[in-house]
């Protein structure tokens, strides 16, 4: 455990939500909170992060647009929902630079839990707007807005961190021939 380390949102076995450093949550594999952002901008293109070579787990990978852990905050336990929406949105915001427009950002599907990575995950949908600012996690010569055609392409022929690439089928499923924009934001 570091000084200054993130204090992540782990979840007990009776749905108790509490702090622990990041790094023993991990080394004790205990379940801890995540959100994932699928994003698409008003002119229906989806943003799709790949991962840079450097990342632990799943190096070179198409993922959802942004995600990350939950830190540990008080408002956790009496505005999940809000509190959740907030962090999805700085994820979005640090690994991108983008920004929800107009709080365009809304729950997708039910949480998912991911047993091998001890990760209970909450999806966003949202709208961005702004100028694509990748941070040093994200593999900014390949991070980039495509078209739900490409990306049907890039999930048949490219690698994609599994969660993520089960999100993304989801959503495409969900908008058919129309873009996400008009299905959640119109």
């Amino acid at each position: 455990m570091t000084l200054h380390e993130e204090m992540v949102a782990c979840v007990g076995s009776r749905g108790t939500i509490f702090p622990l450093p990041r790094s023993v949550a991990h080394r004790r594999r205990v379940h801890h909170l995540v959100v994932r952002v699928l994003a698409t901008n008003r002119q229906g293109l989806l943003l799709v992060q790949r991962r840079s070579a450097s990342r632990e787990t799943y190096p070179e990978h198409y993922t959802d647009s942004a995600s990350g852990h939950v830190s540990f905050s008080f408002n956790l336990l009496h505005d999940l929902d809000g509190e959740l929406k907030r962090q999805a949105e700085r994820e979005l915001y640090e690994e991108t630079g983008l920004r929800v427009v107009q709080r365009h950002i809304q729950p997708f599907g039910e949480p998912t839990s991911s047993d091998d990575a001890f990760e209970t995950s909450y999806t966003f949908v949202a709208e961005v707007a702004g100028q694509l600012k990748a941070s040093a996690e994200v593999d900014a010569t390949r991070t980039r807005f495509v078209t739900p055609e490409e990306l049907r392409r890039m999930l048949r022929e490219e690698p994609f961190v599994p969660e993520a690439r089960m999100l993304w089928g989801k959503l495409l499923d969900r908008i058919g021939s129309k873009s996400a924009f008009q299905v959640f934001f119109l």
